[in-house]
């Protein structure tokens, strides 16, 4: 069987518009996902903020989690707490309990097997933790009146190991 030149230049230029045609059904498929995906997240962000509202009783947690194998256990007791966590990388891991009232935890892990073992049982507090890093790990207990009003922690680099109590930081070799 003899083609032609002419022949398999036909099919070439039928080929290469077929899957030209492929790659923007494929382009405009991904776009419709990532525009249904941003919604998605304007609508929980806005759920999210009225939740949030000083005035809410109830209690809100926001978990996103990019990556293997990280696990987050989150309790709340009480009204109008927050818990909000972010995990980048792998094998992080958040353990937050948080009893009282009007008390924000916001937790950011980037990197691989980092810990967070969290219980407040507070009222009216701000806490913030930073995580990046390999193999950091937080042991934060705060409790009663007498505890400080929040504070922020940041473990930036490997091996890190902290425990706080009552805002008292103690180094964990």
């Amino acid at each position: 069987m003899k083609i032609s030149a002419v022949g398999l230049l036909t099919i070439l230029v039928l080929l290469a518009t077929v899957q030209q045609g492929w790659a923007q059904e494929v382009r405009n498929t991904s776009l419709n996902a990532e525009q249904q995906l941003l919604e998605q997240l304007v609508t929980e962000r806005s759920v999210f903020q009225r939740a949030a509202a000083p005035t809410s009783l109830l209690n809100v947690t926001q978990l996103t989690q990019q990556g293997a194998g990280n696990a987050a256990h989150i309790v709340q007791v009480g009204s109008s707490n927050v818990t909000l966590i972010s995990q980048v990388g792998v094998d992080n891991v958040v353990n937050s309990t948080i009893s009282g009232q009007h008390t924000r935890s916001e937790i950011v892990q980037q990197g691989a097997r980092n810990v967070v073992d969290q219980q407040l049982t507070v009222d009216g507090r701000r806490y913030a933790v930073l995580q990046q890093g390999l193999d950091n790990q937080l042991k934060q207990v705060e409790s009663g009146a007498q505890a400080p009003p929040g504070y922020q922690v940041q473990m930036v680099g490997n091996g890190m190991k902290i425990s706080i109590q009552q805002g008292q930081a103690a180094y964990r070799p």
